[in-house]
């Protein structure tokens, strides 16, 4: 979804800052290629200095979409870890990059943005309904969020028993694609949404 977003942004004439550790060069070559303004850093969404460094290279924002997140670790699969059965360690990692890491990044974000500029963060329909024995991946956001159902991406894709659940659960019964998450949050990003602050856009296909 980070990249999806990242280049739809892109097209729209934003100088988009790509900020992972593992896409960003592809991503802002891929952007490139395409006619489009990407800078790629390296950067840990869990180290706070980094990223108030990487986001000061900017001088101010008009605008910030927060997408890092993982729904399990290696140790884990999507839907299988319940409060009573998930290691320390995998609830660390979970909750360290879904609340710390965007808590840096909102920090940081909010120290360049002038204005009544917009900043989104990738949220979830699981921060709603809570579905079982997916305890640590369940928290709030602040500001606007978009909270995208099943979607091809990487924390979805080999998860097929998890997947097919939360699919029957679907009233679309599909898989949502990264690129209909990256308009919502155009949309939120923009002025179309001005008069929209601490809610939640769905974009899941409709959970029954």
């Amino acid at each position: 979804m980070g990249r999806s977003t990242s280049i739809l942004l892109a097209s729209q004439g934003a100088n988009v800052g790509l900020l992972d550790l593992h896409e960003q060069e592809a991503v802002a070559e891929e952007i490139s290629k395409a006619g489009g303004h990407g800078i790629a850093l390296a950067c840990n969404v869990l180290d706070a200095a980094a990223v108030k460094k990487v986001t000061e290279t900017f001088g101010s924002l008009h605008g910030a979409a927060n997408m890092a997140g993982i729904a399990a670790t290696r140790k884990t699969t999507v839907g299988r870890f319940g409060l009573a059965t998930i290691e320390d360690d995998d609830w660390d990692a979970i909750m360290k990059t879904n609340l710390d890491g965007v808590k840096n990044c909102l920090r940081a974000e909010i120290q360049a943005i002038e204005g009544s500029e917009s900043i989104v963060n990738a949220a979830s329909t699981a921060g709603q309904y809570s579905p079982p024995n997916c305890s640590p991946y369940v928290s709030g956001i602040h500001v606007n969020a978009v909270a995208p159902g099943v979607v091809a991406a990487a924390l979805t894709v080999g998860e097929s028993e998890a997947r097919n659940a939360f699919l029957a659960t679907t009233a679309l019964g599909r898989i949502g694609q990264p690129k209909q998450t990256a308009k919502a949050v155009l949309f939120l990003l923009s002025n179309k949404s001005s008069f929209r602050t601490a809610s939640f856009v769905h974009v899941d296909g409709g959970y029954l």
